[in-house]
């Protein structure tokens, strides 16, 4: 497996959930397929975030999707934090970091999983790369 390039940078977002009993397996363990979608809410919830953003750059699709898991998740009912930082940005293309973090008991800091998800805009109807705006690239500080 190819190292998943991660910076020392704060994240830009950080988005907290619940992992609930039905996305364990049966060992109790969270189950791998989970963190997409728990990365992908994250990703969701940052876009919502941003101030008057352009409605243009919602059109995307995921070009790549990375992940190493480091440490099973093993709490029903526990907090998974997705921190999420800008590694990359391109004329149309954008390469996130993700972390999938806990807290133990003492509150010291359980990295789950790490990767990186490489977003692509696409126009409506054509699915056509296209560039982003510049209200994006405002607010990733592009």
């Amino acid at each position: 497996m190819a190292e998943i390039p991660m910076s020392d940078a704060k994240p830009m977002y950080v988005h907290r959930a619940t992992v609930w009993f039905d996305e364990l397996d049966m060992l109790g363990v969270l189950h791998n397929a989970r963190y997409a979608i728990h990365v992908e809410r994250a990703m969701t919830s940052w876009y919502h975030s941003i101030p008057d953003p352009d409605p243009s750059d919602a059109y995307i699709v995921v070009r790549h999707y990375d992940i190493e898991f480091i440490k099973p998740f093993t709490t029903e009912r526990g907090e998974l934090s997705v921190e999420v930082r800008l590694e990359r940005l391109g004329t149309t293309s954008a390469v996130f970091a993700f972390r999938c973090l806990s807290r133990d008991s003492e509150g010291a800091e359980i990295e789950h999983a790490r990767g990186s998800r490489t977003n692509v805009k696409v126009s409506p109807g054509e699915l056509r790369p296209v560039r982003w705006s510049a209200r994006f690239r405002e607010v990733v500080g592009a």
